[in-house]
């Protein structure tokens, strides 16, 4: 139930109420802080009436955001990235997937943790990821790569996501930031050139071996194609399940 004080100016006369409500704890056990509003008294209003009357603000107030249809706005990015990673463990995600959540989370905590989820800009983001471009690996002590980074950025998107979705915040501000790109690693395939010069060789070679170097050659276009289909479609799998 929703906690209701009210408020008096320096001469004794009922001003408001201080309506709060309890969010219970956090992924670590720590008391989340609770979201308040304040309900105004006119002047004319009886002590009774205006007692009724926050009460009945109250009531809604908290139905509202225990029903995720009306969000703290004074929630900064630690509490409310804590509210998703524990919503996500509630929903099943596996407990690896939620244990990383939280080891990037300490990272992003450092950098934009204090700021309120509604004031968080593209630029904040930016100047985060720079940051953690120059953190160091717990692991080898190197600095962190742009696929960890890639990773933190990603975290950050789908607690804004979520934000978005339960009316916090009008856009998702991490799709208008710049996380570092990955590099392309060139593949090294057979150049049609050399591919020529394989089949001009073989002409010389007995029918035995033309035929099995020519199979050869048709079953790996095969099974390039065949496995990189198959990784695009296991990567997309594993990414809408991770971050969804």
């Amino acid at each position: 139930m929703a906690s209701i004080t009210a408020r008096y100016n320096k001469d004794g006369e009922l001003t408001s109420y201080l309506i709060r409500v309890f969010l219970g704890r956090d992924i670590h056990g720590k008391q989340r802080k609770p979201a308040t509003t304040t309900f105004h008294v006119e002047p004319r209003w009886k002590p009774e009436t205006a007692y009724k009357k926050a009460q009945a603000f109250a009531n809604v107030y908290e139905k509202q955001i225990l029903e995720g249809t009306l969000s703290d706005s004074r929630s900064t990015f630690q509490q409310y990235c804590d509210y998703v990673i524990a919503l996500k463990a509630e929903r099943g995600v596996k407990h690896s997937t939620i244990q990383r959540y939280k080891s990037l989370a300490e990272r992003i905590y450092e950098q934009i943790g204090t700021i309120r989820v509604i004031d968080l800009r593209a630029e904040h983001l930016n100047r985060c990821y720079s940051a953690l471009s120059k953190s160091e690996n717990k692991r080898d002590g190197g600095k962190l790569s742009p696929k960890t980074i890639l990773e933190h950025h990603r975290l950050i998107s789908t607690v804004l996501e979520n934000a978005f979705k339960e009316g916090l915040v009008p856009i998702n501000v991490a799709q208008r930031a710049e996380p570092p790109k990955l590099k392309q690693h060139e593949v090294n395939y057979y150049q049609p050139e050399t591919l020529q010069a394989i089949r001009e060789a073989l002409e010389t070679e007995p029918l035995m071996w033309r035929v099995l170097v020519h199979l050869l050659l048709i079953l790996s276009i095969i099974l390039d194609t065949f496995f990189l289909n198959k990784f695009k479609q296991q990567y997309l799998h594993i990414h809408n399940i991770v971050f969804s």
